[in-house]
C-alpha cells in the first residue's frame, strides 16, 4: 500500500522507491487479470440467465398453447392460466435481476478497468520516459570536461530541468496507483452490494410470490389426487372392455340403424368404398371414416324409395335401394347385418309414408277448424291436383299409357331427359344406369317444371320407341312385364346404352337429293296433318361448253318428318313454341349440302329448329354434344337453341348433358347471347341451371353488363337476384329456397314473341317455350 512515507523517496528516486513500485504495479496487473475474468463469468451468467428467461417465455407460450385442448374445460382453464400467470411473474423478476447485475457489476466493473487502472498504465509509462531522459541528462552532465565552462553549464541546465520534471511525474504516478489501491475496494464493494440488494430483491419478490400461490397449488394437489383416482377407476372400468364384442354381436345397439356399407359408386369403374352409414330424419345418408365433418344426403326422401335384394350382384350380402332419380348398390359384411339393414331400411320406408299420411290427416282435420289452416290444406289440395292432372295428361301422349320397354300398363315413373314413361321395375334398371344415361322422376310424387313438362309433351314413348326400337328383329330377346330382372336389365341396356337397336340415318332415293335440313316444329294442328318429306329446288346452271341455258331439278331432305308427323296431346297451359317458327309451319333451317350430314350436324340443325323429336333421333346416333360450328363461329349446339328462342330446346339439350358455359369465337356463352337476345325465358332457365354470369366475353362484358345496357329489367333482376343467391350460398347463409322461388314464378309467366314478360293489359299472350 502506498503511503505518505514513500513520497520523499519518490523524489529520491531510491531503490527502496523503486522496490515499492514494482511491488504496487504487480498488485495492480493482477487486479486487472482478475477482474477481466469477472467480467467474462459474469457476462456469461447474464447471457445464460437471459436465455434462461427466454427459454421459460416460450415455455409459458407452449402452456398457452397447450391450454387451448381444455377449452371446453372452464375449471381446467383457470388452472392453467393462474399456473401461465406465476411463470410470467418469475420470469419478469428474474429479467429485473438480470439488468441489476448487468448495470452494477459488469458496466461500473469494466468501467473501472477501462478508465482508472488504464490511467495508471499511461501514467507508469510517462513515468519510465521521463526517467529515461534523466538518466541521460546524469550522463551527460557527469562526462561534460572540467575545461569546457560553458558545456558545463549547459548540462548543469539540463539536469536541473529534467530533474525537476521526474519530480512531478514521480509524484503524479505515486498518486494514480494511490487513487486505485484507495478506489478498488470502494468501486468492488459498491457494485457486490448493488448485486447482493438485487438479490435480495428478487427473492423476496419470489416469496410474496409463493406465498400468494399456497392456496391456489393445494387446491390443485387435491384435484391432482382426485384426477389419479378417476384415472384409476376408468382403469378398471376399461379392463373388461373385451367383453363388449361379444354384448354387441348379442345386442345391437338400440336407436336409429347406422353402421358401415360398401357403396358402389356410379361411375365406368363401378368401384366400392366403405362408407358409414345412417338412417336420420327420414334420410338415408352416409359420411367418410376420416376427413369428413357432415354427412352426405344418399336420398332426401325414403317415401320415394324402395329396397330390395340383389341376389345377381357379383358380391355377397349385396341389396339394392331405388329412388325416383337413381339406383344404389350397397353391400353388407355379412348375413345378420344384411337381413338388418333391408329391414331397417322397410321400416324407415314405412314411418316415413306413415308420417306423411298422419301429417296429411293431421290438415285436413285443421281445415276443418277453418282459417289460416283451411288455406293451407287447399294449397295442398290444390298442388296434388294438379300432379294428378298431369300424369293423366302425360299418359295420354301416344304411347306413354304403357312402359316404354316393357310395355307394362298404367306407368309412374317417367325418364325426363328421354322423354318417355316407365313401370317401376323398368325405372329400377334406369336408375342404375346413371344420370348421364336416364334421370327418373316419378309421375305422381315430384314436381314438374313447365319446361320438362314441354319436353316431355314433345316426345313421349311412341315417338322415342320409333328411334331406339327402328331396327328390332324377331332374334331380340325383348322386355315384357313378367320377365326376369336379367333379361329386362340386358335389354334396357342394348336399347339405351349400346342403341343397338337405332337406325341408321338414310335419304329415300327418290332424286339426287343436294341438300338437307329440318323442319321448324311446333304442335298444333297443323303440324299434325302431315308435310312433305322433301321439297324440290329448281336451280338453274350455265354449261361451260355452250351458252344454252341448262334448269337442274334438285330435292332437300327435309329430315325427322315421320317423327313430326305423330299426333300429341298437348298439355293444358302447356304451349310448345308457338311463336318461335315465324308463322309459317313448313319453315326449315339454312340448307345444308348433303356431304355434311351426320349426326352431329343433324342435332346442330335440330336444335336451331327446336325440333325435339330429330335432336332426339342425333343423340341416339350419338352426336358429340361437345361439338362447336366453325363455320358458326364455334357455337354449340345450346347457342343454337338460344337463337331458336326455344326454351323447351334449351331444355331438352341441358338435360341430356350438352354444356352450358362453352364460349363462342367472341367469348359469347349461351347466357351472353340470351340475355343480349332478350329472352328472359330462356335467362331464366339457365339461371336455374346454375349458369355462370360472371364469365366475360372478349369485350370484356358479362351477361349483366348487357342487361343494364339494353335497359332488360326482368333479365337485371334475374342476373342481380343470381349473383345474391350465390352471395348468400357461399356465405353459408342459406337462399336457394328463394330464388328457386323467384325462378319458380318466372317459369310460370307468359312471354311475349321478343321473350319479354307478358304483363297485365299487354297485347301479347303468347309463350315463347
Amino acid at each position: 500500500m502506498v503511503t505518505s512515507a514513500i513520497l520523499p523517496e519518490a523524489l529520491r528516486d531510491s531503490p527502496r522507491f523503486r522496490a515499492q513500485l514494482a511491488r504496487e504495479e504487480a498488485d495492480i496487473e493482477t487486479l486487472e487479470n482478475k477482474l477481466d475474468r469477472i467480467l467474462k463469468t459474469c457476462g456469461v451468467m447474464v447471457d445464460s440467465g437471459k436465455s434462461y428467461v427466454q427459454h421459460q417465455t416460450l415455455f409459458a407460450n407452449a402452456l398457452w398453447d397447450l391450454s387451448s385442448c381444455f377449452a371446453s374445460d372452464v375449471e381446467t382453464m383457470s388452472k392453467f392460466n393462474r399456473i401461465i400467470q406465476a411463470i410470467q411473474e418469475m420470469s419478469k423478476f428474474q429479467t429485473i435481476l438480470l439488468d441489476q447485475a448487468s448495470r452494477t457489476i459488469l458496466t461500473t466493473v469494466t468501467n473501472f478497468v477501462k478508465e482508472d487502472i488504464k490511467g495508471v498504465w499511461e501514467s507508469r509509462h510517462l513515468f519510465d520516459k521521463i526517467s529515461t531522459e534523466l538518466d541521460g541528462a546524469v550522463s551527460r552532465h557527469a562526462q561534460t570536461p572540467k575545461n569546457k565552462p560553458v558545456d558545463i553549464e549547459q548540462a548543469t541546465v539540463s539536469l536541473q530541468a529534467t530533474s525537476k520534471c521526474f519530480k512531478h511525474t514521480a509524484l503524479d504516478h505515486v498518486y494514480a496507483i494511490s487513487m486505485i489501491q484507495s478506489k478498488q475496494k470502494l468501486v468492488i464493494l459498491g457494485c457486490l452490494l448493488s448485486y447482493m440488494q438485487a438479490n435480495v430483491t428478487y427473492f423476496h419478490q419470489g416469496s410474496d410470490l409463493c406465498e400468494s400461490l399456497q392456496p391456489f397449488l393445494r387446491k390443485l394437489n387435491s384435484d391432482v389426487l382426485e384426477l389419479q383416482s378417476g384415472t384409476k377407476q376408468l382403469e378398471k372400468t376399461l379392463g373388461e372392455r373385451h367383453n363388449l364384442v361379444s354384448q354387441l354381436d348379442e345386442n345391437p345397439p338400440i336407436g336409429p340403424m347406422q353402421g358401415y356399407l360398401f357403396k358402389r359408386t356410379t361411375n365406368a369403374f363401378k368401384t366400392w368404398h366403405r362408407r358409414w352409414f345412417l338412417l336420420k330424419d327420414n334420410q338415408l345418408v352416409y359420411r367418410k371414416r376420416t376427413g369428413e365433418d357432415s354427412y352426405t344426403v344418399m336420398e332426401e326422401d325414403l317415401r320415394l324409395c324402395t329396397v330390395k335384394p340383389a341376389f345377381d350382384a357379383e358380391r355377397r350380402f349385396c341389396f339394392e335401394v331405388l329412388s325416383p332419380n337413381r339406383s344404389h348398390m350397397l353391400q353388407a359384411d355379412s348375413e345378420a347385418n344384411f337381413a338388418r339393414w333391408i329391414a331397417a331400411l322397410q321400416q324407415g320406408i314405412g314411418a316415413a309414408l306413415q308420417l306423411s299420411s298422419n301429417s296429411s290427416d293431421s290438415r285436413e282435420l285443421s281445415a276443418a277448424g277453418g282459417g289460416v289452416n283451411a288455406s293451407v290444406n287447399e294449397e295442398d289440395s290444390s298442388n296434388n291436383n294438379r300432379k294428378t292432372k298431369i300424369w293423366e295428361q302425360l299418359a295420354r301422349i301416344p304411347g306413354n299409357d304403357i312402359c316404354c320397354d316393357c310395355k307394362s300398363p298404367d306407368p309412374r315413373w317417367a325418364s325426363i331427359n328421354l322423354g318417355i314413361t316407365l313401370c317401376i321395375d323398368c325405372s329400377g334398371v334406369h336408375r342404375s344406369l346413371g344420370v348421364h344415361h336416364s334421370k327418373v322422376r316419378s309421375l305422381t310424387l315430384d314436381a314438374w317444371e313447365p319446361e320438362i313438362l314441354k319436353v316431355m309433351a314433345e316426345l313421349g314413348n311412341q315417338v322415342v320407341n320409333t328411334v331406339y326400337e327402328a331396327n328390332i328383329d324377331s332374334t331380340v330377346v325383348i322386355a315384357t312385364p313378367s320377365c326376369s330382372g336379367l333379361i329386362r336389365e340386358s335389354y334396357i341396356k342394348r336399347k339405351w346404352v349400346n342403341k343397338d337397336f337405332v337406325a341408321p340415318l338414310s335419304i329415300s332415293p327418290l332424286r339426287p337429293k343436294r341438300k338437307w335440313s329440318v323442319r321448324k316444329l311446333r304442335r298444333r294442328a297443323k303440324s299434325m296433318e302431315g308435310g312433305p318429306k322433301h321439297r324440290t329446288v329448281i336451280e338453274e346452271t350455265r354449261s361451260n361448253s355452250c351458252e344454252d341455258d341448262q334448269t337442274v331439278i334438285t330435292e332437300v331432305a327435309v329430315l325427322g318428318d315421320e317423327l313430326n308427323n305423330v299426333a300429341t296431346s298437348p298439355i293444358d297451359g302447356l304451349n310448345s313454341d308457338d311463336d318461335s317458327t315465324d308463322g309459317d309451319d313448313n319453315a326449315t333451317v339454312d340448307e345444308e349440302d348433303i356431304s355434311k350430314l351426320s349426326p352431329t350436324r343433324l342435332l346442330h340443325k335440330a336444335s336451331k329448329a327446336h325440333n325435339i323429336p330429330v335432336m332426339c333421333h342425333a343423340f341416339a346416333l350419338g352426336a358429340n354434344k361437345l361439338w362447336t360450328d366453325p363455320e358458326q363461329g364455334n357455337r354449340t349446339h345450346l347457342h343454337q337453341a338460344i337463337i331458336s328462342g326455344s326454351v323447351m330446346a334449351c331444355e331438352y339439350l341441358l338435360l341430356n348433358g350438352v354444356p352450358i358455359n362453352t364460349q363462342d369465337i367472341t367469348g359469347n356463352t349461351p347466357l351472353h347471347l340470351a340475355t343480349e337476345l332478350g329472352h328472359t325465358a330462356q335467362v331464366c332457365l339457365l339461371l336455374k341451371h346454375r349458369a355462370d354470369q360472371h364469365i366475360k366475353n372478349e369485350a370484356g362484358v358479362d351477361p349483366l353488363d348487357t342487361a343494364v345496357q339494353l335497359a332488360n329489367a326482368d333479365i337485371v333482376t334475374l342476373l342481380r337476384l343470381g349473383r345474391l343467391n350465390e352471395e348468400m350460398r357461399n356465405a353459408e347463409s342459406g337462399g336457394d329456397e328463394t330464388f328457386n322461388d323467384v325462378v319458380r314464378d318466372f317459369s310460370q309467366l307468359s312471354f311475349d314473341t321478343n321473350g319479354k314478360v307478358t304483363r297485365p293489359g299487354s297485347s301479347y299472350g303468347g309463350s315463347r317455350f
